[in-house]
């Protein structure tokens, strides 16, 4: 049962902390974040990039991150289901076996990752279930809908959406694909930043760590990216909507980090490589859209740390000498 931010495990009489879920848009985010920068002196400084070699599960649990910010590589549903085809009801166990980033973090503040599966608001209904789920894309799909109905009728004729959403997966087909770009193209900046600025992540604040007998709360910012390797279009044809998620995701964590700094003291911001691996995302991508919001938020005192699982990841080196 749900008891404010709290989960009560009725079996045991445990309670344990899931903390408060926002799902603010980046240009809420944004909003939010240069207020911070008017009003707290503390926060105004240099951003330090560097890359941490760590298990992003015993990052959680040390004490010395209590109220950092954890970016999470999720789905646009803020689960992590490993295909399309699974279902919110299939439950939460089944993340133990997935040794993933999004995953294992989930799994670190379990009360939270509970509240995001069957607890969470959606309409008037409570969880998530097959039919009806969380998605940070929603407003971002409407205006792209109004965008294509801008364009010729023939371009569009039997488009009802700019993609699929299964699951939290957005899969577009090469028609959307080639209608999305060509909206794309026609932006100017300003016109392209107040489309990228209606990308939203899950943001769980104050939620609890409980693996590893720990006890304290963290922040954690669920983001997608493109599902890029499970649609057979070229690199080519995916890279302008891949790009603008990914540089939507990362400024919108950046922003989160610098607004949890002034709410919790903590500074530091741990970062994963979002759509990278079996999402299929290009490495470039994923370095620039981390740049840009270095460069973005480079006025801040933010500690931003990329994990890396087992190994330093040598694609990071030209980004790290570019920005130290």
């Amino acid at each position: 049962a749900v008891q404010g931010d709290k989960l009560l495990f009725k079996n045991s009489g445990k309670v344990v902390q899931a903390g408060t879920l926002s799902t603010p848009s980046l240009a809420e985010l944004n909003e939010q974040a240069q207020l911070v920068l008017h009003t707290d002196a503390a926060l105004t400084g240099v951003l330090s990039l560097e890359e941490v070699v760590a298990d992003v599960q015993e990052l959680h649990a040390n004490p010395d991150n209590a109220g950092a910010l954890f970016q999470v590589a999720s789905q646009f549903n803020l689960l992590e289901m490993v295909s399309p085809d699974v279902t919110p009801e299939q439950g939460v166990t089944r993340y133990q076996n997935d040794k993933t980033q999004g995953p294992a973090c989930a799994i670190a503040c379990g009360a939270g990752l509970i509240y995001r599966n069957y607890f969470v608001p959606v309409g008037e209904q409570l969880g998530q279930t097959a039919n009806k789920q969380l998605n940070m894309l929603a407003t971002l799909e409407q205006a792209l809908m109004r965008y294509f109905s801008l364009l010729a009728a023939t371009d569009y004729a039997n488009i009802t959406s700019p993609w699929v959403m299964q699951n939290g997966y957005a899969l577009p087909s090469k028609q959307q694909l080639i209608l999305i770009n060509k909206v794309l193209a026609g932006l100017n900046p300003t016109e392209y930043q107040q489309l990228k600025e209606l990308v939203c992540i899950g943001l769980q604040y104050d939620t609890q760590v409980t693996i590893k007998q720990a006890s304290h709360v963290v922040t954690q910012a669920y983001c997608s990216a493109m599902p890029v390797a499970y649609n057979y279009h070229s690199n080519e044809l995916w890279q302008p909507l891949a790009s603008l998620i990914l540089d939507a995701a990362y400024e919108a964590t950046f922003a989160a980090a610098v607004v949890n700094a002034k709410r919790t003291g903590n500074k530091r911001l741990y970062l994963t490589l979002l759509g990278g691996g079996a999402f299929g995302n290009s490495p470039q991508w994923i370095l620039n859209a981390i740049k840009q919001a270095c460069t973005r938020y480079k006025d801040y005192a933010l500690e931003v740390k990329i994990v890396s699982y087992r190994y330093s990841n040598p694609q990071l080196a030209p980004l790290l000498s570019s920005l130290t």
